[in-house]
């Protein structure tokens, strides 16, 4: 015994880094896995995406490329769902929604760690002296936020990188070539995947014009990613190109009407929020990296010629996305482009997507500038470090709940993106079982519409919705669901514009609402609504699922069933059925 304890010691003296910093990033995870469905997370974008996987795999149409899924939207085409070639989905189809979620999770920010360290302890610290820092680095980007639906797309870029690099320096290629089809496997290629192989391309084409030096390897590798798209995302590539079956709800999206085109001063405002605080779907919380290592770096380590030129480059290359980022939404871009599907449907801004790589390859090398400066380097790096890690962790949403409580002040960057609603009571599957219960028929024979709930939380829960939220489903379909609403469209400019313009979220809006969601403790009533009732049983609409009691359902041909609540859910439900 006394042999072991002491062969653990060793080890752990001569990798102290390792495991300190993957103790931190299983700190960081700790909570999540403790508190399983009490843990909180962010629902917008996120919580209310996962049921296209659920949708998906409850249909056992996972594999198919043609055909329709019936639990949302009316007859959607299976095209309009993820790819069956996602590990994402293949998490869905072999766990329980909550353990796949919570899978995927730890997935992400594990990768995001050891891509990250291989990437700064191969490719970018050079000083092996300050090895310790590429572990450091791995830590601190993998404490990001991630949104985590997104799979690999953001957390996944080291490793994938750090594959290219090797590719690029003519290495041998099995290992880079598993994880090029990995990242393709567990990524989205309208998210990200399109910028990256833009930004490889690009990588190439200037390396041939500086050098005239063939890179095969490098080359394949680019092709392998693209050839691998190709076939992870056939039901995109099917959509876009060979399928003659719909038209796309996107071709009625009119950014300038939407109110996202910018005058020149809104551009400029654009340009340095971006820069500075990074934006919310790439969430990289790179503020103190920017204000405070990067000019300690700048200043007091300039004799440290190439990791100085490396952060100016990157520095520079960051602020040029920010750049294309504002110029997107500039008044004069968006006016010429109108008229073109392309450019209003397809976000051509996510070079964005790179900052949180960027910030964090710029960190490592500014903590490696600081850590040589003779006799104060290494604490002053330490202590940027602990102010960094510090910060990521007060913007873990159940660590951010505890220094709340205790101390009343917030450091979360975009707390407007959380709610203190964990994952069970979001999803509320004992409440809905009251109402399954209630009904009393098999959920497949009728089709219900929620109010001012998600109907995400009807999916999950097994119901068959009218309404949903996908990026793509049939514009015929958006045009019969909004007959439902359209007098409630016409008194609410706001959400007439929202559902128009946009049309993603096919969810009904009253027109007396002012928000996604009503909690039971709003108390709200709505008194004056007027929906199509003639238009919802057309689309097979029976039951509708209120989170705010409608006082004139009579005039609207509906009859009130029964109201479901339980003390610890934050929602109330009104059920109503169509005459």
């Amino acid at each position: 015994m006394l042999g072991l304890l002491h062969t653990i010691f060793n080890f752990l003296v001569r990798h102290k880094a390792a495991f300190i910093f993957t103790s931190v990033l299983g700190a960081y995870l700790a909570p999540f896995i403790i508190l399983r469905q009490n843990a909180h997370f962010t629902i917008n974008d996120n919580l209310d995406w996962i049921t296209a996987w659920t949708v998906l795999v409850n249909s056992g149409k996972t594999f198919d490329l043609t055909g329709t899924v019936s639990q949302m939207l009316g007859e959607l085409p299976r095209s309009c769902l993820p790819s069956g070639f996602n590990i994402i989905t293949w998490l869905y189809l072999i766990l329980p929604p909550f353990r796949a979620y919570l899978v995927n999770m730890l997935l992400v920010h594990s990768t995001a760690f050891i891509g990250m360290f291989l990437l700064l302890r191969h490719y970018v610290i050079s000083d092996q002296r300050q090895a310790w820092l590429a572990w450091a680095g791995a830590a601190s980007f993998a404490t990001i936020p991630f949104y985590t639906v997104y799979g690999l797309s953001i957390a996944g870029q080291p490793l994938l990188f750090y594959a290219m690099l090797n590719a690029f320096n003519a290495k041998k290629m099995t290992i880079p070539a598993i994880i090029i089809i990995i990242f393709s496997l567990y990524s989205s290629l309208p998210l990200v995947g399109v910028f990256i192989l833009a930004a490889l391309g690009l990588a190439a084409l200037y390396d041939y014009w500086r050098t005239r030096q063939n890179r095969p390897k490098f080359w394949g590798a680019i092709a392998l990613l693209a050839g691998a798209y190709c076939i992870t995302e056939v039901w995109l590539i099917y959509n876009a190109f060979f399928s003659e079956g719909f038209v796309s709800s996107r071709e009625e999206i009119n950014r300038v009407l939407l109110g996202q085109s910018r005058d020149w001063p809104g551009v400029q405002a654009l340009i340095m929020e971006n820069f500075i605080n990074g934006q919310y779907h790439a969430v990289s919380l790179h503020r103190y990296i920017l204000f405070i290592a990067v000019p300690l770096a700048l200043v007091l380590g300039w004799r440290q010629k190439r990791e100085c030129k490396l952060i100016v480059l990157l520095l520079a290359l960051a602020l040029c996305l920010s750049v294309f980022y504002g110029l997107r939404y500039s008044e004069l871009f968006m006016t010429t482009v109108a008229g073109i599907s392309f450019f209003n449907t397809f976000q051509i801004q996510r070079f964005h997507w790179l900052h949180p790589l960027l910030w964090y390859t710029i960190f490592a090398l500014s903590l490696t500038v600081i850590a040589n400066i003779r006799y104060i380097g290494r604490l002053l790096a330490a202590l940027i470090l602990v102010l960094q890690l510090g910060y990521l962790f007060g913007n873990n949403i159940e660590y951010q709940l505890v220094i709340k409580e205790q101390t009343g002040v917030s450091v979360m960057e975009n707390a407007w993106l959380y709610e203190n609603i964990s994952y069970g009571e979001f999803f509320a599957d004992s409440l809905l079982k009251q109402v399954d219960h209630y009904i009393g028929q098999p959920k497949q024979e009728y089709r219900v519409a929620s109010i001012g709930l998600y109907p995400a939380i009807t999916q999950y829960n097994g119901f068959y919705t009218l309404d949903g939220r996908l990026n793509i489903y049939p514009l015929e379909y958006k045009h019969a669901f909004r007959q439902i609403m359209a007098k409630e469209l016409d008194k609410n400019p706001f959400w007439q514009r929202y559902f128009d313009n946009w049309g993603i979220t096919c969810y009904l809006f009253p027109a007396e609402l002012e928000y996604y969601q009503v909690r039971r403790s709003y108390q709200l009533k709505l008194t004056s609504m007027e929906l199509d009732i003639a238009a919802f049983k057309k689309l097979g609409g029976q039951y509708i699922l209120s989170a705010a009691e409608i006082t004139n359902y009579r005039e609207n041909g509906l009859d009130f069933l029964q109201r479901f609540t339980e003390p610890w859910s934050p929602w109330e439900i009104y059920l109503y059925q169509a005459r």
